[in-house]
C-alpha cells in the first residue's frame, strides 16, 4: 500500500489530506491561508507545516509516497513551493499545480471541461485535449469579478450612496450596520480600512440577504455578478477551442454558488445563450479530492 498527501491551499484556508493509493481518504486536517503569492510567504509555509502535521498525527507511521499540491499563486512559481515541500522531507516525490487546476479535477472527478470558482476570488480553468486556459483570477485589486470581495464592496458602495443621499433607497444600508454595529459611519469606515478585504467579502452574504428579500439594488449587484462570472466560463470556453453546437462540461463551485436562484440560475442563463448544450451542474467533489485523483494517476504510472 502507498500512501498519498494532498494539499489545496488557497486564500483562506489550507486543506490536507492523506490517502491510500486507491483514492480512500484517511486523514483531514484545516489550517490558514496558503496563498503562494498573497499570503506572506513565511505564514504560508507554517499554515502548510501546520496542516500537514496535524494530517500526519492522525495516522501515526505510515510513510508518505507522494505530496500532490494545488495552490494558490503557484502559477509559474510551482518549482519555489517544489522546493519547499521537499526540504520537509516527507514524502519521496513532490508534484506541484494550481488550484484551480485540481478544482477543475475534482469537480469533474477527471473528466475534461470548465470549472468556474467564485469564492473570495473569482477564476475559471478549463482542460480539452492537450490544450487548458485560464481566465480571470487577477486578483482583488485588477479583478476577481463576481466574487465575494466584489459583491461585497459593490453592496457596501451602494449603502454608503443610500446613507449620502445620492443613491437608491436600499436595505444594504441596514445591513451595513447589521454586519459592522450600529456608529458613526466614518468610525465605521475606519474599521474596513483596516482589514478591508476579509470584511467587504465578508459583506456579500449580506448582499445575497437583501436580494432574497427583494431588494432592487442588491439584485441588480447580484445578477451583475452573476453574468461576469458567465463570462469567465464563455471566455474558458471559446479559448480552449468550443463552437456553439459542442456538448461540454462546465462546472461551479464556491461559497457564492450558493445562492441558487438569485446567483446560479442567472449565471446558468447567461451561459447557455452562448452554448446551448453546455452540461452546468455543482462541482462533484472538492479540490482535495482532484489532488489525490491526480495523486492517484501518478502512482499508477509508476
Amino acid at each position: 500500500m502507498r500512501y498519498m498527501l494532498a494539499i489545496d491551499g488557497g486564500g483562506t484556508k489550507t486543506e490536507v489530506a492523506i490517502a491510500k493509493d486507491t483514492g480512500e481518504i484517511i486523514s483531514r486536517s484545516y489550517s490558514g491561508p496558503s496563498n503562494w503569492t498573497t499570503t506572506p510567504r513565511k505564514i504560508a509555509q507554517e499554515n502548510m507545516i501546520e496542516g500537514i502535521e496535524s494530517a500526519l498525527k492522525q495516522v501515526p507511521g505510515i510513510k508518505i509516497d507522494l505530496i500532490t499540491a494545488g495552490v494558490a499563486g503557484a502559477a509559474r512559481k510551482e518549482w519555489e513551493l517544489k522546493e519547499f515541500l521537499e526540504s520537509l522531507n516527507i514524502a519521496k516525490e513532490v508534484m506541484v499545480t494550481t488550484d484551480a487546476h485540481i478544482a477543475l479535477v475534482g469537480a469533474l472527478l477527471g473528466m475534461e471541461g470548465i470549472i468556474v470558482i467564485a469564492g473570495t476570488g473569482s477564476i475559471s480553468y478549463g482542460r480539452r485535449d492537450d490544450s487548458e486556459r485560464r481566465t480571470g483570477g487577477w486578483g482583488y485589486l485588477l479583478g476577481d469579478e463576481g466574487s465575494a470581495y466584489d459583491v461585497g464592496r459593490r453592496g457596501m458602495i451602494a449603502a454608503l450612496k443610500a446613507y449620502d443621499g445620492r443613491g437608491e433607497k436600499t436595505l444594504l444600508l441596514d445591513m451595513f450596520y447589521e454586519y459592522l454595529g450600529q456608529g458613526d459611519v466614518e468610525a465605521l469606515i475606519r474599521i474596513i480600512y483596516e482589514r478591508a478585504k476579509d470584511i467587504i467579502s465578508g459583506f456579500a452574504r449580506y448582499v445575497v440577504r437583501s436580494g432574497e428579500l427583494g431588494d432592487s439594488v442588491a439584485l441588480g449587484i447580484l445578477n451583475t455578478a452573476s453574468y461576469e462570472l458567465s463570462l469567465l466560463g464563455i471566455s474558458t470556453a471559446e479559448g480552449l477551442g468550443y463552437q456553439r453546437e459542442d456538448q461540454f462540461n462546465l462546472a461551479y463551485t464556491g461559497g457564492f454558488f450558493k445562492a441558487k436562484d438569485i446567483v446560479v440560475d442567472p449565471f446558468v442563463n447567461f451561459i447557455k445563450e452562448k452554448f446551448p448544450d453546455v452540461s452546468i451542474f455543482p462541482a462533484k467533489a472538492e479540490p482535495v479530492v482532484g489532488a489525490i485523483i491526480l495523486g492517484k494517476e501518478h502512482l499508477g504510472r509508476r
